[in-house]
């Protein structure tokens, strides 16, 4: 497997509504890739607000969903390209096969489910 991701991250300060990590952090994104199929996992992850900004948890898989690439040489991918949150919604941007642009909408509440130690083993490829 190969690790990767960016330096995008928002600041969530919403105790009330993250329940597993109730205090001011980091949310950000990384992407796991098996390189034998090409196809990729995604995960959220929260890290401490202040230095030297400590990964905190890690989220079950992401539920994007895959499309076939139009040369039918890959398998279906997705892969995430963005992260934004207002007003308590959290908007994860992605590509589907390099063919169309989605997005998958999350309250913090349902994002913060995916942080929930049962759903940890939520890896579905």
């Amino acid at each position: 497997f190969v690790i990767g991701g960016w330096g995008q991250a928002v600041f969530v300060n919403h105790p009330n509504s993250t329940p597993h990590l109730p205090r001011p952090h980091f949310l950000a994104l990384f992407h796991v890739k098996r390189p034998s199929t090409q196809q990729y996992g995604h995960f959220a992850y929260r890290f401490s607000d202040s230095p030297p900004f400590q990964m905190l948890q890690v989220s079950a898989q992401l539920p994007l969903r895959t499309l076939a690439s139009k040369d039918g040489g890959r398998a279906a991918f997705a892969f995430a390209s963005g992260l934004a949150l207002r007003d308590g919604i959290v908007v994860v941007t992605y590509s589907a096969g390099d063919r169309e642009s989605r997005m998958i909408l999350f309250t913090l509440e349902r994002l913060d489910a995916l942080f929930d130690p049962e759903n940890a083993s939520n890896i579905s490829w």
